[in-house]
C-alpha cells in the first residue's frame, strides 16, 4: 500500500509539472525546452566525464608509465573543464528561466487581481495578494526548474548504476540497489511532513506580513494605546510558529541529506565486512572497490540534492494549488476579454444623465439592498446621496460603476446600457472611465511623490494642469511648502500627510482626469467645513458643465446640491 501511495504521489507530482508547463506561451516554452535541453544532456557530459576518470584511473592503476598515460590524463583534464564551462551554461539557462518566468506569471496575477470582479477581490486580503502575485509565482518557477533538474539528476543515478554494475560486477550491483532503498526509505517517512510544512509556512507568511503591515498602518493607534503590547505579544507568538515550522523543515531537509549520506557509507562498509567474513579475498575485487568509491563520491552529493529537490517539490504543493487556481480564473478573464473584444466599440457619451429603472440587488449572503429602484440623474447637475451608516450608499455606487452586477434592472448612460452591455444598435462595448471619475471612500496612496499620485495612471504629466487640481483640492497652499514641491515623497499610503491632505490629493488625482461625471463617495469626511465648502465651490464652477454625485453624512453637504436622495426601504427617495 504505502509503495502505491508513493507511486500516486510522484504521479501527482508530475501532473503538477506539467500542468505548469501548459500555462506557459509560445515564448516562454522555447525558454523551458532551451532549459530541459541543457539538464537532459547534462547527464551524458557527466557520464563522459566519469567514464573517462575510472579508464583512466585503471591506465594508471597498471604497471609501468608510458606516453599514453599523460596524454589520457591531459584530455580527463580537459574533460572536466568541459563540464565545468557546460555546468555554468546550464545554470545560467536555468536562471534566467526561473526568473523570467516568475516575471511573467506575477504579472498575471497582478493583472488578475486589478480587474477581478469586486465580489471575489473583497475575498483576498492584501497580503494574500501580495503573497499571490510574488511568493507563489516564484515558488512555482522554481518546482518547474527544480523538477527538470531532479529528472536529469535521476538519469545521472541510472547511468551510475549502470557503470557501477558494468565496470563493479555484483559489488556495485548490491551498493547500487542498496543506495536506492535507502533514499525510497527516508522519502517515503519524510514525504507527508514536508508537505504540511509547506502549507503551513505559507500560512506564517502571510500572517506574519499581515500583521507588520497593521503596525505601519496603524502605527499612530498603537503608538498611544498602551494595549499595543498585546499586539506584540501576537506578532512574537505567530513569528515564534513561523521560524519552528521553517527550522522543522530545514532539520528535515538537512537531516535527509545526512542520513541517507551516514547510512550508505556505513552500509558499504558493512557490506565489506560481510563479505570479508564470508572468507572471500577482496584483493581479487581491488578494481571494483576502486571504480564503486569514484563512484561513491559523485553520487553522495547528488543523493542529498536529489531528496533536496524532491523536499522543495513537496514544499511548494500549497504554493501551486493557490497559484493554478489563479491562473484558471486569469485565463478565464482573458476569455472574457477576448469575447469582448469582439464587440462594436461604442464612445460612451453623457449628455443626458444617468438613469436607472427597476434596480435590484441582493448580496450572495441573500441580504436584499435594493429593490425595484428606479431614478434618473441629470447631466450638468448635482446629485446627492444620503442615508444611515450601513444601508448600502456605497453599494449604490459599486452598482452604477458596473462592479456589482444587479439581479434584475437597467442602467443608461445616456443610451448605453451598463448590465447588459448594449445601445440602441444592440450589443457593444465601452469604457466607462472615459466619462467617469471617482474618488472612493478608502482611498490609497502609494509612497511616491504627491505628482505621481495626482497623475496615477494618465499616460501623459501636465504640471500646469497638476498644479490647477492642487489649487482645486484646497492643497496647492501645504504643497508649495514642502521640502520638494510636488516631488516630495508622501510615505506609504500618504503617512507622510494628515487625513484631510491624504484626502485632498485624492480629490487632485480625481480631477486630473477628463470626465464628465464625478463621483464622490464620502469623499470630503476629513475635512472641515470651511475647507469642505471651498473645495465644492471649485468643483461646481468647473468649465464643461460637469455632473456631480456624492455619498455624504454631511447634511450641510448635501444641501448644496440640487437634488437629494434618501435611502430608505430598499428604495431611493427623492427629498429635494
Amino acid at each position: 500500500m504505502k509503495k502505491q501511495h508513493l507511486w500516486q504521489k510522484q504521479k501527482d507530482n508530475r501532473k503538477m509539472f506539467w500542468n505548469l508547463v501548459g500555462l506557459l506561451d509560445k515564448k516562454e516554452k522555447k525558454e523551458f525546452y532551451l532549459c530541459m535541453m541543457f539538464s537532459v544532456f547534462s547527464p551524458i557530459v557527466d557520464w563522459t566525464s566519469i567514464y573517462t576518470l575510472i579508464l583512466t584511473l585503471g591506465s594508471l592503476s597498471g604497471s609501468g608509465i608510458s606516453r599514453g598515460m599523460a596524454v589520457q590524463s591531459t584530455f580527463l583534464g580537459v574533460i572536466f573543464l568541459v563540464k565545468g564551462a557546460y555546468d555554468l551554461l546550464k545554470k545560467k539557462t536555468s536562471n534566467n528561466f526561473l526568473k523570467n518566468i516568475a516575471q511573467a506569471w506575477s504579472v498575471k496575477i497582478y493583472e488578475l487581481y486589478s480587474k477581478e470582479e469586486l465580489l471575489e477581490h473583497n475575498q483576498w486580503s492584501v497580503m494574500q495578494q501580495v503573497t499571490g502575485a510574488r511568493t507563489d509565482t516564484e515558488v512555482c518557477a522554481d518546482i518547474m526548474v527544480t523538477f527538470i533538474n531532479r529528472f536529469a539528476r535521476m538519469i545521472t543515478f541510472f547511468g551510475y548504476f549502470l557503470l557501477a554494475g558494468y565496470e563493479a560486477h555484483w559489488i556495485g550491483t548490491l551498493i547500487c540497489l542498496f543506495i536506492m532503498v535507502i533514499v525510497m526509505m527516508l522519502f517515503t517517512y519524510c514525504r507527508r511532513r514536508i508537505l504540511q510544512y509547506g502549507e503551513k509556512k505559507r500560512k506564517g507568511d502571510v500572517k506574519v506580513a499581515s500583521l507588520v503591515s497593521t503596525s505601519y498602518g496603524s502605527y499612530k493607534e498603537i503608538k498611544m494605546d498602551s494595549r499595543s503590547e498585546n499586539l506584540l505579544n501576537k506578532y512574537r507568538q505567530i513569528s515564534m510558529e513561523h521560524v519552528q515550522v521553517q527550522k522543522d523543515y530545514t532539520f528535515m531537509t538537512e537531516r535527509m541529506g545526512v542520513l541517507s549520506q551516514s547510512m550508505i557509507q556505513a552500509g558499504v562498509f558493512f557490506l565489506l565486512s560481510m563479505i570479508l567474513a564470508a572468507g572471500i579475498d577482496l584483493s581479487l575485487f581491488w578494481s571494483d572497490i576502486i571504480i564503486c568509491i569514484t563512484l561513491l563520491i559523485q553520487i553522495f552529493p547528488n543523493v542529498v540534492l536529489f531528496t533536496a529537490e524532491s523536499n522543495r517539490i513537496q514544499f511548494g504543493k500549497k504554493n501551486y494549488d493557490i497559484f493554478y487556481s489563479n491562473m484558471n480564473r486569469y485565463f478565464k478573464l482573458k476569455e472574457k476579454e477576448k469575447g469582448e473584444e469582439k464587440l462594436r466599440k461604442k464612445q460612451i457619451t453623457f449628455r443626458k444623465g444617468l438613469r436607472i429603472e427597476n434596480l435590484t440587488f441582493r448580496y450572495p449572503n441573500g441580504k436584499e439592498v435594493f429593490k425595484d429602484v428606479s431614478i434618473e440623474i441629470p447631466a450638468g447637475h448635482s446629485t446627492a446621496i444620503i442615508g444611515s451608516s450601513g444601508i448600502g450608499k456605497t453599494t449604490f455606487l459599486d452598482l452604477i460603476l458596473g462592479l456589482l452586477a444587479p439581479q434584475s434592472g437597467h442602467i443608461w448612460y445616456d443610451d448605453f446600457e451598463l448590465i447588459e452591455g448594449r445601445d440602441t444598435e444592440g450589443p457593444c462595448r465601452a469604457d466607462l472611465g472615459s466619462v467617469v471619475s471617482y474618488i472612493p471612500q478608502v482611498i490609497y496612496l502609494n509612497g511616491d511623490t504627491i505628482r505621481n499620485n495626482v497623475v496615477f495612471m494618465a499616460e501623459e504629466e501636465n504640471e500646469e494642469q497638476i498644479v490647477s487640481c492642487l489649487k482645486r483640492a484646497q492643497i496647492w497652499d501645504d504643497v508649495k511648502e514642502m521640502p520638494d514641491g510636488i516631488d516630495t515623497l508622501i510615505g506609504e499610503n500618504g503617512t507622510a500627510l494628515s487625513g484631510g491632505q491624504r484626502q485632498r490629493v485624492a480629490l487632485a488625482r480625481a480631477l486630473y482626469k477628463e470626465f464628465e461625471l464625478l463621483i464622490m463617495d464620502e469623499a470630503t469626511a476629513a475635512l472641515d467645513v470651511e475647507t469642505e465648502t471651498a473645495v465644492m465651490r471649485d468643483i461646481y464652477r468647473m468649465d464643461g458643465n460637469k455632473t456631480v454625485l456624492l455619498v455624504t453624512h454631511h447634511l450641510n453637504l448635501a444641501e448644496g446640491c440640487e437634488f437629494v436622495y434618501k435611502i430608505e426601504d430598499k428604495k431611493l427617495v427623492r427629498i429635494r
